[in-house]
């Protein structure tokens, strides 16, 4: 495969994941999507892969991550 395509499979199991992690956001008000990146990233996910599962750019992923370690504990 070229490196310019993607995966179908790959694709389909990328819009499974970011419908979970929707769901799961509707659900507990109080998961971000810097909560949702560290989740992925703790998963094996590369920083790339993660924002392109939750429909971010790569450049913000810094922020989210900042944002979800200043977050206090509940």
């Amino acid at each position: 495969m070229r490196p310019d395509q993607t995966d179908p499979l790959s694709t389909r199991l990328d819009v499974l994941i970011r419908l979970l992690l929707d769901k799961q956001r509707k659900e507990d008000k109080h998961i971000t999507l810097g909560d949702q990146i560290v989740l992925l990233e703790s998963f094996g996910l590369r920083a790339k892969d993660a924002a392109k599962i939750l429909g971010i750019d790569a450049s913000q992923l810094s922020s989210y991550r900042r944002t979800a370690r200043k977050k206090p504990k509940s």
